[in-house]
Formats: C-alpha cells, structure tokens, sequence
C-alpha cells in the first residue's frame, strides 16, 4: 500500500501506563502509515517505560487547555487515541476532547475496550458507573460533534487466568451454568485493528462509529475443557476482589460479554445486534486473531 493512500497519519495517545496503552503505543509505533506519534502524561506519572524510537513523550496536565490545545495543533493531531482510566474519563478524557474539537482533531477514540456499553446512558443510573460513563462521554462527543470511533473487545484474553479465580484454587471457577457465549480478544489485536483501520478507512466510515472485535468466543465451560483444568460451580468467584471478578463474569453469564450484545433490547439469555459479536473483524482482511492458547498458559 503506498503512503499516499492512508487517511490519517498523526496520532496521540492519550495515558502511558494503562493495560491496553503499551500495545497501541506498540501498534502505531510499527505502522507504516503512522508519521507523528505522541504520548500524553501528566508531570505526576511514574517513571515512564521505554517508547519506541518513533514516539515522543510529552508530560502535560490535562487541566491546562491552552496546552492541550497546542500540542495537538504543533503536530496537526488527525486522531487522539484515549486509553485513560474509567477515573479519568470526565476530567483528563473530557478536557482533551474540548482541546482536541478546538484544534481540529478529525477523530476521537474514547477509552472503551470491554463489553458494549451503548444504551447504558440515561437507562442505567450509578455514579462512578463506568458502563454509565463510556456511554454518557459517546454522547458528549455527539453534543460539540466531535467526530469518534468506539472499540468494544469482551473480555481481555488475559485476564481469563484472573477472572476464573484459578489463582484462587486452581480450578476454573463457574458462576451460573457457564454456558453463555462471551467475546475474548487479545491487547496485540485489539491496538492493531485501531492501528489499521484508523489508517486506512476514510473519516465517513470511522466517524461517530462502533467496532465490534471478538478473537474467540466461549463459555466458561468451553475454557475449562481447552485449558483441561478442573472447574467447580460458584457463588462468587474466589480469590482477591472477589467482589469485582463476579461482576465482571457475572455480566458475561447474562449474555452481555458478547460484544454482540444489545443491551437496549435486554432480552433473557442474551441478544446479538444486528451488527453481530466480532462483526468489525472483516475489516482487518487476512489477519489471524489469538487464541486463548496463545495468550494463556496454566
């Protein structure tokens, strides 16, 4: 593919240390249509790892828009890429959003990363809820048209060690039946489809979009027999945060962990869109997702 041909070609990425941060700093760092990277973090940050030779760390407080403002038109910001915490995401992500709307940045990419999170907004209520939240910040971006782009990947493929509380027991703990479909997807495919497709498709297909990736799609019964460990069914999933792990594999027991799922609709047993669980991987033509095998070994 000649250069010429890709749509966009100057990135910022907003957070240094988070999970998913490292692989699309990575993943833009390798892309060939990629000619300005930036990292964003604030002066407060721990010590920063090593950035690849073709990406500048830029230390700045996210209070500060005259600065924000600055740096995204100094290096003609196309795309600012979030991957702040779900703490961060109505200061730090919201203030780089008014900066990046004033500069002329084309696309926003909110941090998303997990399970659907469209129509949380004004159905669910909680404060500091992050479904809540992603989906309010969608809807904020709408309202100064802010053109953005949202990522939605299931579950992290490693974090299936952590969620099952096999740390715990040694078992692959079941909550329910452990029947219900859920989307898994790798970091490495997850910031190399963003690499690709915020490239190479034109703002028209990337603006005010939803991009549904899935790397595999199990059940907690299926896990247990491709990793051939014993399981044992569960009230709560044991282990440190025990709280937040059955949360998270109780939301995928309702069916919500596909990134297929509509929560609009709520049905019993869960409710693909039309889009469909893993419908955005088409896109990434030729690519070969990990699997658990790939990521997880026991």
């Amino acid at each position: 593919m000649s250069p010429t041909t890709y749509t966009h070609t100057s990135f910022v990425v907003l957070g240094l240390n988070g999970n998913i941060s490292p692989f699309i700093i990575d993943a833009l760092s390798k892309h060939s249509g990629v000619k300005k990277l930036i990292v964003l973090s604030r002066p407060s940050s721990s010590t920063p790892p090593s950035l690849p030779a073709n990406a500048e760390l830029v230390q700045v407080d996210y209070n500060d828009h005259a600065a924000l403002v600055e740096i995204f038109k100094k290096n003609a910001t196309d795309v600012v890429i979030s991957t702040l915490s779900n703490a961060a995401i109505w200061d730090a992500q919201k203030n780089s959003a008014l900066a990046a709307k004033e500069a002329g940045v084309k696309l926003f990419v909110p941090s998303e990363y997990g399970i659907v999170t469209i129509g949380f907004a004004g159905k669910e209520k909680g404060v500091g809820n992050p479904f809540v939240d992603k989906d309010e910040f969608a809807e904020f971006l709408k309202s100064i048209e802010l053109p953005y782009a949202r990522f939605f990947t299931g579950m992290w493929l490693r974090y299936v060690p952590w969620a099952i509380g096999y740390d715990a027991n040694q078992k692959v703990n079941i909550l329910g039946k452990g029947e219900t479909p859920i989307s898994f997807t790798a970091e490495e495919d997850t910031a190399g489809f963003i690499a690709h497709v915020t490239t190479t498709l034109p703002l028209t297909r990337l603006s005010n979009a939803h991009f549904r990736l899935e790397g595999e799609r199990l059940t907690i019964r299926q896990i247990a027999d491709r990793l051939n460990k014993p399981f044992e069914y569960v009230q709560a999933v044991p282990g440190s945060n025990s709280e937040l792990r059955t949360a998270i594999v109780g939301q995928g027991e309702t069916g919500a962990g596909s990134t297929g799922w509509d929560h609009l609709k709520q049905e019993e047993n869960g409710s693909d869109s039309e889009e469909g669980a893993g419908s955005a991987n088409k896109l990434w033509e030729g690519h070969v997702w990990l699997k658990l095998e790939d990521v997880v070994q026991l």
